[in-house]
């Protein structure tokens, strides 16, 4: 199943690679909050291909609404995540795919169309990036770089947001801000950075990357860092490399 999976998100790759973007939207007026045709395209692709692939799985993406179920298979899907960076022709967006169980990841795939790095996991199987198995960094915090989202479509914490920032910039080596939660997690999981904080994300931004960290040898936390119970929800999401960092960052 991984490897139908892999194929059908590395076809939808090669639409992004290929795309001539003429129509880029604002969802609810919101200026920071774009969708190009791309997005929507994708998605359904995503929606017939994987229906194919598990027919009793529902589906859960990031446009439109979906019927989905928190009980037994669900795959949740993010087309395009790092619609921006897509938009504005800066290479730094991704297509993530998580299937999950009763509500837990259970195989997860992320892919940079751009770079041509396709992450994998299977729970209990380890991680990968194109095939080769990867691990978090082992080093400290101050040895490390931070990446961080500034909750572009929720304006109410963002001084808070930067405020933190600048504590993880004392903290470390550098900050950073991409704008792929995907690709984010994914660089924690295969050891280019420490730690990921961003304080809003939807289940289709952080899924399958989280289920990628861990298989990788990372943590991952919420809100308050507790374990994350429920992967339907909008939620806080801390990823460490390990857990001496988890010990180290600061606390919000």
């Amino acid at each position: 199943m991984l490897q139908s999976i892999i194929n059908v998100v590395r076809e939808c790759g090669d639409i992004i690679k290929n795309a001539k973007i003429n129509n880029v939207q604002f969802k609810n007026e919101d200026r920071r909050n774009l969708l190009t045709e791309y997005d929507v395209k994708i998605q359904g692709i995503l929606q017939q291909k994987l229906k194919e692939i598990m027919p009793v799985a529902s589906f859960l993406g990031e446009e439109g609404d979906q019927y989905y179920q928190k009980n037994g298979y669900c795959f949740v899907c993010d087309p395009i995540d790092g619609t921006t960076n897509f938009s504005k022709g800066c290479k730094f967006s991704s297509i993530s795919v998580a299937l999950l169980k009763d509500g837990t990841p259970i195989l997860g795939v992320v892919y940079n169309p751009y770079l041509d790095e396709m992450f994998c996991a299977e729970r209990g199987k380890g991680a990968t990036l194109n095939g080769v198995k990867i691990q978090t960094t082992k080093d400290n915090l101050a040895n490390t770089l931070v990446t961080f989202g500034t909750c572009v479509n929720d304006l109410s914490e963002i001084e808070m947001v930067f405020d933190y920032a600048k504590k993880c910039f004392y903290a470390s080596t550098d900050i950073r801000r991409c704008g792929s939660a995907a690709l984010e997690l994914c660089n924690v999981a295969c050891g280019r950075i420490g730690y990921f904080c961003e304080f809003k994300l939807s289940p289709w931004d952080y899924s399958a990357g989280a289920l990628i960290v861990e298989e990788a040898g990372g943590i991952m936390k919420s809100m308050d860092f507790k374990d994350i119970d429920d992967y339907f929800q909008i939620r806080r999401i801390f990823a460490f490399a390990n857990e001496k960092i988890l010990t180290e960052v600061p606390r919000v």
